[in-house]
């Protein structure tokens, strides 16, 4: 695919307001480590869609293999970061959009941007669902994950969570609690805001691009951004990005130790630049973690004493009345899935076992952030 047409045209003013503010162009942009073995199934469920981008950039940083080459094969205009890249994937999205801001600004108000995570593929209808969804006001829209298929119980407990998750938009009235990276469609002109804003370092905290290379869950910070800045953030239902998942406990670890204390620091970072309803939901799901983390500790510490005093457990029957309706909640929100889902929902333990897992390491994420850790990031 031919480079695109880096012309330096100045943005006519436009109100926010227009009345067709969906987005005419989309440019895709995968920032891409190491991924060789993906990247090429990447690009193809990007041509697959019913509504095409009209520009597929993949940016390959600090990578050892040959992801370059294959994307380059591929069709992929290819972005290479020069040299080493200390700022991630957030400095590989950031140096994409910076060199591609002449062709970007022409439209900016009907020009929207696509990023995605280099070992994801999007259903076909991704794209075309986010343009109709990416009205006036609205920064960006984001998709819902789903597991690659996974041949550990680990792994497939992960989809069993991830798909429950993928329900919570609809609760929430479509509207995205975090703009993931397996997948989002931004509008240019609100990411343009979003810098500015950084610059400025009033409505948001100082910072001098369009995603904050400081911030471990990047994706979580720009959702913050975006809605402190005025922008709506949308996860309708039907757009569906496949990623992979964690088949050991050590990379879940590292993996969710980074997504809780990111979260952490972020809204520890924003404070009350966040307007209040921001506050109330995202420090609520955080007291919910908590929360949880607690009523495991005296759960267990309750158990290991009842066992060790009175040699065992006394059993009531209407103990297990919780337990039934929680077990009744936990089929039914994965019956869709499959009968091994079901199973394993209907097994009980597995999932327990999992949450608990989950809740530990929250419990050493949450002490870190305490402790003032700025956590490190690793591929996973």
């Amino acid at each position: 695919m031919s480079a695109p047409t880096l012309v330096d045209v100045q943005a006519p003013e436009t109100a926010r307001s227009s009345a067709d503010a969906r987005p005419r162009r989309v440019v895709a942009i995968v920032p891409a480590y190491n991924e060789a073995a993906a990247i090429a199934a990447t690009i193809q469920s990007l041509r697959d869609q019913t509504r095409p981008p009209d520009l597929i950039v993949v940016v390959p940083n600090n990578c050892t293999d040959d992801t370059a080459a294959v994307a380059e094969a591929a069709g992929a205009y290819v972005l290479k970061y020069p040299g080493h890249n200390e700022d991630k994937k957030a400095g590989a999205i950031n140096f994409a959009l910076d060199r591609l801001e002449p062709y970007l600004i022409e439209q900016p108000w009907h020009t929207a941007v696509l990023v995605m995570d280099a070992d994801t593929t999007l259903g076909s209808g991704f794209i075309e669902t986010a343009v109709d969804e990416l009205a006036a006001g609205v920064g960006g829209v984001g998709g819902t994950f789903v597991a690659r298929p996974s041949t550990t119980a680990l792994g497939f407990l992960q989809a069993l969570e991830f798909h429950r998750y993928g329900q919570v938009a609809k609760r929430m009235g479509y509207r995205a609690f975090v703009l993931t990276g397996t997948g989002t469609l931004f509008s240019w002109q609100a990411l343009r805001d979003v810098r500015e804003q950084r610059r400025r370092g009033v409505l948001l905290p100082k910072g001098a691009s369009y995603y904050d290379t400081h911030s471990l869950t990047e994706d979580n910070e720009l959702t913050l951004a975006l809605q402190t800045c005025g922008y709506l953030v949308r996860a309708p239902e039907g757009m569906w990005a496949t990623t992979d998942v964690m088949d050991t406990v050590g990379k879940l670890a590292g993996q969710r130790k980074r997504w809780y204390l990111g979260a952490l620091r972020n809204l520890a970072q924003y404070g009350r630049r966040m307007p209040g309803h921001m506050r109330w939901t995202y420090w609520r799901q955080q007291s919910g973690l908590f929360l949880s983390a607690v009523v495991a500790a005296v759960y267990l510490i309750a158990l290991v004493a009842s066992l060790a005093v009175f040699g065992g457990v006394d059993f009531r029957w209407y103990w297990a009345a919780p337990t039934v309706l929680l077990l009744i909640e936990r089929v039914a929100t994965v019956w869709r899935m499959g009968w091994r889902a079901r199973l394993y929902a209907a097994a009980f333990v597995p999932e327990q076992l999992y949450t608990l897992l989950l809740t530990f390491i929250y419990t050493r994420a949450f002490f870190a952030f305490v402790r003032g850790e700025r956590g490190g990031w690793a591929a996973t």
